[in-house]
Formats: C-alpha cells, sequence, structure tokens
C-alpha cells in the first residue's frame, strides 16, 4: 500500500510528461505543414481553420480522457457516475477525503504536463561562420521591422529567450565554475592546452580574477588537439556533454516553466510582458547530438545556412591565426550544412545583406512564436472546465 502511494504520484507525473511532449509535438507538426503549404499556395485559409478545428478536437479529446484517468470516471455509464455520487452522500468524510486525493494526483498530472512541454524548446543551429550568433542576437530583440500592415501583436509581443550552449561549454572550462571539469581536461590532454601566463594576467574573461593564478585552458589549443584526431575528440565529448546537457536541462526547465517570474515578483521588479514567449536553445551541434537531442529538439528546429563558399571565407576571415587547412578541418568536423539544412523546420539563409538577413529572422520569429503559442494552450485550462462541468452535471442531475 506505501510502495503503491508513492510509485502512483510518479506515474502521474511521468503520464503528464509525456501527454504534455507528445501533444507538444503533435501540434506544431501539423502547424508547421500548414505554413509551408501557405508559402507553397496562399488560398490555404480554409484548410488552415480546418485544421486548427482538429487540433482543437483533439486537445478536447485528450483532456476529457486525462481527467476521466484521474478522477476515475466511467463516462460511458452515467447512471453509474449518479449512483456513486449518491452512496458516498452518507459518508461525506471519505468522500470528501477521496476528492482530496484526486484533486492532488490532478495537480500531479498537471505539472508533469506542463515539464513536458516546457521540455520542447526551440533549438537554434548552424554551421561555424554561417551568421547564427548574429541570428541569435536578432531573435532576441524586442522591436520588429516589419511592415507597418502587420499588428503590433503579431510583431512586438513575441519574446525569444536564449539558451546559449557555446556560453555553457565556456563556462564549465574555468576552473572556479561549480561543475568544471577543468582537472579532468588537462589530465587528460596535458598542459599543452592551457594558456601562457602572460595571456591568462591580460584576459578580459569574466572570471580571470578568481582564477588563483591557474592558467585557464586556450580553446584554440584544445580544438588543434582534438580536430586532429577522432578518438581525442570523442572523448572531450564524453567529458563535457554530460555536464553541458544536465546544465542545458536546468535551463530549458527554469525559463520553459517561467520561473524566474517568482524572482521578478520577490525582488518587486517588473518585466516586460510578451503575449508568446519562446525558449530557444542556441545549439551549435545540435544534429551531431544524435537520439537524445532530436527527442529534445525534434519539433521546431531553426537552421542558420549560407553557401559554403562563404562559409569558409568568413571562417578565414574572423579566425586570421587559422590556417586554410584547419578552416577546412573545422568545417569537415561537422554535418554539411546543406544537410542540417534539408532537416530544420525553418531555414534562415546569410548570403546577403544584414537588412535582408533581418527581414527573414523577423519572418521565422513570427511564424515560430505562432507556433509554441497555440501548442503550449489549452488542454490544462480543458482538464479544468471539464472537471467543473462534472461536477455541476453530478450537482444538478
Amino acid at each position: 500500500m506505501i510502495l503503491q502511494t508513492i510509485i502512483n504520484p510518479i506515474l502521474e507525473l511521468l503520464l503528464g510528461i509525456i501527454i504534455g511532449v507528445i501533444t507538444v509535438r503533435v501540434y506544431r507538426s501539423i502547424i508547421i505543414a500548414t505554413q509551408k503549404q501557405h508559402v507553397k499556395a496562399n488560398a490555404i485559409a480554409i484548410g488552415y481553420h480546418t485544421t486548427m478545428m482538429l487540433v482543437s478536437i483533439t486537445k478536447l479529446i485528450i483532456a476529457c480522457l486525462s481527467v476521466c484517468h484521474i478522477l476515475d470516471i466511467d463516462i460511458l455509464h452515467p447512471a453509474t457516475m449518479r449512483s456513486a455520487s449518491k452512496s458516498s452522500s452518507g459518508e461525506d468524510g471519505q468522500m470528501i477525503f477521496n476528492k482530496g486525493i484526486q484533486f492532488i494526483h490532478l495537480l500531479i498530472y498537471t505539472t508533469g504536463i506542463k515539464i513536458g512541454q516546457a521540455l520542447q524548446p526551440v533549438g537554434l543551429t548552424g554551421g561555424i561562420a554561417t551568421g547564427k550568433s548574429t541570428v541569435s542576437s536578432l531573435l532576441q530583440q524586442q522591436s520588429s521591422s516589419r511592415p507597418s500592415s502587420d499588428t503590433k501583436k503579431d510583431t512586438d509581443e513575441v519574446e525569444f529567450v536564449i539558451i546559449d550552449v557555446d556560453s555553457i561549454a565556456h563556462d564549465i572550462l574555468l576552473p572556479t565554475y561549480n561543475d568544471s571539469v577543468y582537472n579532468r581536461l588537462v589530465d587528460e590532454f596535458g598542459t599543452d592546452i592551457l594558456m601562457k601566463d602572460e595571456a591568462t594576467s591580460s584576459g578580459s574573461g569574466k572570471d580571470n580574477t578568481t582564477t588563483h593564478h591557474r592558467p585557464l585552458i586556450d580553446r584554440r589549443k584544445l580544438g588543434d588537439v582534438v580536430f586532429k584526431d577522432k578518438s581525442k575528440r570523442r572523448k572531450l565529448n564524453s567529458i563535457t556533454h554530460p555536464k553541458i546537457i544536465k546544465i542545458m536541462i536546468k535551463s530549458i526547465l527554469y525559463e520553459g516553466l517561467n520561473l524566474n517570474r517568482f524572482v521578478l515578483l520577490t525582488n518587486n521588479k517588473t518585466k516586460r510582458k510578451a503575449g508568446r514567449r519562446v525558449v530557444c536553445v542556441d545549439i551549435p551541434l545540435l544534429f551531431e547530438g544524435g537520439l537524445p537531442m532530436k527527442l529534445l529538439f525534434g519539433s521546431t528546429i531553426i537552421v542558420v545556412s549560407c553557401n559554403p563558399t562563404l562559409q569558409l571565407q568568413r571562417l578565414q576571415s574572423r579566425n586570421t591565426d587559422l590556417t586554410l587547412d584547419q578552416c577546412k578541418e573545422r568545417i569537415s568536423s561537422q554535418i554539411p550544412i546543406e544537410k542540417k539544412a534539408k532537416l530544420a523546420h525553418y531555414v534562415i539563409m546569410n548570403n546577403g545583406s544584414f537588412k535582408s538577413l533581418k527581414n527573414e529572422v523577423d519572418e521565422v520569429k513570427l511564424q515560430v512564436g505562432n507556433v509554441i503559442f497555440g501548442s503550449q494552450c489549452g488542454i490544462i485550462e480543458l482538464q479544468w472546465l471539464i472537471i467543473v462541468a462534472y461536477h455541476l452535471y453530478l450537482y444538478f442531475f
């Protein structure tokens, strides 16, 4: 009995997470497919509204089945529901206790749905030197340069919250970071990957003043070591990736559940409200991460792409200390950008001017905002409405 009392809430939580993930992925796949059809044919309005109606009906069915499961309702035999309600009228204490347990289970299940929805962020990726960082900055901008014919609600109220995996990967290399891999990397690859004392003391890193004169890891030197040897690259990934994923998942849940609002309320601070809040993870090696990354980001992926020749030229211009062969090695170590573009839901081409890039980013930002906003609304609200309707039915009939 005690074991069942412990296991049941865990199962309800897991079931809620699964339902949350599935509904988000199904909804997004339908809306993204509809958006692509809209691009190919403008006369798709009727099909779009039909799709929305089907999605709403699906959400209603899922909400009904969820409530019936949690409250143990037999919807096929209404007379049984009424008789059960009447038979328990003489046992008010037990009935209140049972209702309380059902309410707790429903809260746990609803929490699971919210967690499942939060665990489906947007993935932003691309090849090295394709302009992904620029696109990430543009996505975070609140103002929009879209034409004035679009309403302000459609343009300004999409807030992108960016989780930068590259920044996480940089932080864990610092010797003073809580989840640092500094010692393990030095033990594995030797002291040759460390900066010289002069470079360390003159560096501009945010933690240089607290490293206690321990030389920092030089990412360029570490890159030279691992890009030449696949076995060393795999070893580096086995050390850094678990830490990066752990920190990334924490950040996704924190931002996806919007826990920051409680901190703002505690500190009496105000934050700009956005009608559509999008949690986006800037992750360079999304496709290289395999199945786990596909499960996490598979519903909505944005790829920043450009011409391969232009990509090489940008890398050479950006990293002047790298030779041509070293630039080619870094590009070839990743999945070809053309293949990434084919696997994406949205592709931002960065071959032209900054203005054209910004316009393209605004368009994608609006489309993704519509998809995310719709996929995260409906089921939980419908559940509570169904519960109220169910108890009103028992009371009056």
